[in-house]
């Protein structure tokens, strides 16, 4: 399974466990060709990493790197990418008033809520404000990386 498959498994919402009901706009690009993705996080290290991960997979584009909410909506109204990774708790625009303004103006992008904190109610929280799967990002050392796709020895 390649990188972009596991990705498109994340953001699909058939991903056992992560995935959120599905949206009935799901964008056609997610099949079959390279997936345009926004990383919003507000941490330097975390977006350099994930970005870094996510660019191993020559099916996979990040177009674009922001550190908060309104910036990722600002983005997302520009490049139109298929999939947004977003981190909850970032600035000026908290991750799930971010989703729920890209999910309402833009129903075509994909959104993957990410956060230290794992909880059913934050869970639910991000499924309403229209992200199409939830990661909790502890999980990342160990488990992230397979979930993308990406080989553990990296």
């Amino acid at each position: 399974m390649t990188n972009t498959d596991s990705l498109r498994t994340l953001i699909e919402p058939t991903h056992a466990g992560m995935a959120l009901p599905q949206s009935e706009s799901a964008p056609t690009q997610l099949r079959g060709q390279r997936l345009r993705v926004v990383v919003a996080d507000d941490s330097p290290t975390f977006i350099e990493v994930l970005c870094a991960l996510l660019q191993l997979d020559d099916q996979i584009d990040v177009v674009a790197r922001v550190g908060n909410g309104a910036g990722a909506i600002e983005t997302v109204a520009k490049l139109r990418p298929d999939a947004v990774l977003m981190d909850v708790d970032i600035p000026i625009l908290d991750g799930l008033n971010a989703a729920m303004v890209i999910s309402s103006r833009f129903p075509g992008t994909r959104i993957v809520l990410m956060s230290v904190f794992e909880s059913s109610e934050l869970r639910a929280d991000a499924q309403a404000c229209g992200a199409v799967a939830f990661i909790d990002k502890t999980m990342f050392r160990d488990e992230f990386p397979q979930a993308l796709g990406i080989p553990t020895a990296l």
